[in-house]
């Protein structure tokens, strides 16, 4: 029988450690769709209610209405083939959340760790938050798939025009999945280049935004030429969430009705009221929304890790995503859209969920590293130790 000291000398155990935390984190994604989809398949949509009938009527990729058209033209694909537009919603944002799996893996192994990227899959697996989003195909999953890969590229280490292309691809479909996305993108663009303030870093960021910025004018465009206005569809949205904020939801109020800017609505109630929405926002998100959808409070704990191990290691990658993800929220996270505990609906800090995970992933992974270091530290001391008592002239053998 082999000795079990001489197996584990011969086992690569952290390459163990890392595949049986990926094998966790896949049975987690498992069971989260799994358990998604029996408890909300039959969960009526809300965001993608009108997304078959914005896939039968589009004729062409950009004109999907009153929606970005990445996820109405991925209905209609699966439309085309017969399935069930309902069904088909359903799948496709559950394909999306799986993509999104191994996507984190990929933006995380290499720069920040595998045992990060590991973890981090495993609480984006655990989340039900995400699962419940998932199955209603949300299209904040379409954007922050094409949003990681984009801080990915526009991020890297060695600027390239390659990088920059890619990053412009996957920022141009971020913003066809929800145009709002560009504001993120504009952020971590900018972020990613006032950190570093290299030329090189630079040119490829105006590379990569106006890459993205092509290939979602066309859709700015039709909306331009059939609404009048460029935005039309975001700017509804807007009203909608002004109109709450000032009326609530008393039905006899009469209300102001059109498209309403994003600077007007920042702005609505004047400058002084823009910088204490933005603060008073800031306050509910960090106290109420970011460990409500985080959903599991205890993981806290490790994003505190995670940021102070980012800072001390100089990761700003990962504090500029979580910025990025959190300032465009800021002024609309007071607004007491949902009833009766107020704040925004929490697809809107699916980005921020993301960054979460991935704080809590890395805090995990330096809290390892360093309870390893001082465990090393110590057994070198015991046996330093050892060897001295053993060489004292009173512990030695008399001939």
């Amino acid at each position: 029988m082999a000795d079990l000291t001489d197996i584990l000398s011969r086992t690569d155990i952290p390459r163990v450690f890392r595949n049986v935390i990926f094998a966790l984190a896949g049975v987690a994604l498992s069971y989260n769709i799994t358990v998604c989809w029996q408890v909300y398949r039959h969960e009526p949509l809300r965001e993608a209610a009108s997304r078959s009938l914005m896939a039968e009527r589009s004729s062409f990729f950009y004109n999907s209405s009153l929606a970005e058209p990445v996820p109405v033209f991925a209905l209609k694909l699966a439309m085309a083939a017969g399935a069930d537009p309902d069904a088909a919603v359903r799948a496709e944002g559950l394909a999306v959340y799986t993509l999104m799996f191994f996507v984190t893996l990929f933006v995380l192994r290499a720069r920040f760790g595998a045992v990060c990227a590991g973890m981090a899959c495993f609480f984006l697996g655990a989340n039900p938050f995400m699962g419940y989003y998932a199955m209603q195909g949300s299209s904040h999953l379409y954007a922050l798939l094409f949003l990681l890969l984009f801080w990915h590229y526009a991020g890297a280490p060695v600027p390239s025009r390659r990088s920059a292309l890619l990053a412009g691809l996957f920022g141009g479909m971020a913003c066809l999945s929800r145009i709002d996305a560009a504001w993120t993108m504009f952020l971590i663009a900018g972020l990613g280049w006032a950190a570093k303030r290299q030329a090189a870093q630079l040119k490829a960021a105006g590379l990569a935004l106006v890459v993205a910025l092509a290939l979602a004018l066309p859709y700015a465009v039709y909306q331009k030429a059939h609404y009048g206005n460029f935005f039309y569809s975001q700017g509804l949205g807007l009203r909608s969430l002004a109109n709450i904020d000032r009326y609530g939801y008393n039905p006899a109020v009469a209300k102001p009705q059109g498209p309403l800017g994003a600077a007007a609505f920042v702005f609505r109630d004047g400058p002084a009221g823009a910088f204490s929405g933005i603060f008073s926002g800031l306050g509910r998100a960090l106290a109420y929304e970011l460990p409500r959808v985080f959903y599991y409070k205890f993981l806290v704990v490790l994003v505190f890790l995670g940021f102070y191990a980012a800072f001390a290691l100089k990761k700003d990658p990962l504090l500029l995503f979580m910025t990025a993800a959190v300032l465009p929220v800021l002024p609309m996270a007071a607004i007491k859209q949902v009833l009766p505990v107020g704040g925004v609906e929490l697809r809107y800090y699916l980005l921020s969920l993301w960054g979460l995970c991935a704080l809590a992933g890395f805090g995990l992974q330096e809290t390892l590293a360093w309870l390893e270091a001082e465990i090393d530290k110590w057994a070198a001391r015991k046996v330093a130790g050892s060897s001295k008592t053993a060489g004292t002239p009173g512990n030695k053998r008399k001939g």
